[in-house]
């Protein structure tokens, strides 16, 4: 399992401050997912499809796509505002979902 470690962090850093809904799982192949871990402000044709979908409401909470890849113990969590590339992205284990 891999991790991002933060150099002498806050606690907002520390600890998970956005609340989110997934609004849509997207399962990619493995060359497209790891594509996106490679080039990751490349617009994509599954967000642009999905664009309804990602924005943040009035209390806060991220509506984003969560996309996944058999294979991979996480997901991206992805909210684009608009865009057709991941603007604001997050990482997810998906042991946390039944994703079968």
């Amino acid at each position: 399992m891999k991790v991002n470690f933060v150099r002498k962090p806050t606690p907002s850093e520390i600890y998970p401050q956005d609340e989110f809904i997934i609004e849509k799982v997207i399962r990619l192949s493995k060359a497209e997912f790891e594509d996106l871990l490679k080039e990751p402000l490349k617009d994509r044709d599954y967000i642009k499809e999905n664009k309804d979908k990602m924005y943040e409401d009035k209390d806060g909470f991220m509506h984003c796509i969560y996309v996944v890849c058999k294979g991979f113990d996480y997901g991206i969590l992805i909210e684009s505002e608009g865009s057709d590339y991941p603007r604001y992205t997050a990482y997810l284990p998906t042991a946390v979902f039944d994703l079968k």
